[in-house]
């Protein structure tokens, strides 16, 4: 039996009915981390190696927070089993791997909908448009820079200001492009 003190995580080796060679744990320890890169953080992993007469078998069991994952891989070279079984075992991963981006993604895109389909719900024929949500701001006369400062510093997508030079009602917004745009009404 063997153990990695030196890495994060902890790598146990058993063999059974044979010595284990250096070869054999690089080897392992080589492919096992190939693993890690996907899942991240893997507390523990026992690699079982068991010699019979015509058949290598090679059995591993992967232990992450919240996740316990085992596979087994059998041939007639114990190098052959050890890629066999780290295969297999890299399919369940990127499969958990998958599972868990996709319920992420899945969660911010249903959240969103939502939003969009409260603010935006659309108007069915016949209806008339309502103004749901109303505020009153003090339009305060000041320059186009001014406000086109005021609303880069701030967390709105526009402002309406009163054109110190013009005195009428203008309107700066941000573009989509970082950009900020101004409207001017004509009269």
């Amino acid at each position: 039996m063997f153990e990695n003190p030196d890495k994060e995580m902890k790598i146990i080796i058993t063999s059974r009915h044979a010595s284990l060679t250096e070869g054999l744990r690089t080897h392992i320890e080589d492919k096992i981390h190939r693993v890690e890169k996907y899942l991240g953080k893997i507390r523990e992993t026992h690699v079982i190696l068991n010699f019979e007469k015509r058949r290598h078998l090679c059995e591993i069991n992967l232990y992450g927070k919240s996740l316990k994952l085992a596979s087994v891989g059998s041939s007639h070279d114990m190098y052959q089993s050890i890629d066999q079984a780290l295969d297999k075992l890299e399919r369940q991963v990127l499969k958990v791997k998958d599972k868990r981006v996709g319920r992420y993604r899945e969660g911010k895109q249903a959240k969103a909908r939502s939003i969009v389909h409260h603010v935006l719900s659309p108007v069915e024929e016949g209806e008339e448009s309502v103004v749901v949500r109303s505020r009153k701001h003090a339009v305060k006369p000041m320059t186009t820079e001014e406000a086109a400062l005021q609303l880069s510093a701030s967390r709105d997508e526009f402002l309406v200001f009163s054109n110190a030079d013009t005195g009428k009602t203008n309107v700066v917004y941000k573009r989509k492009d970082g950009h900020i745009g101004l409207i001017e009404p004509e009269y």
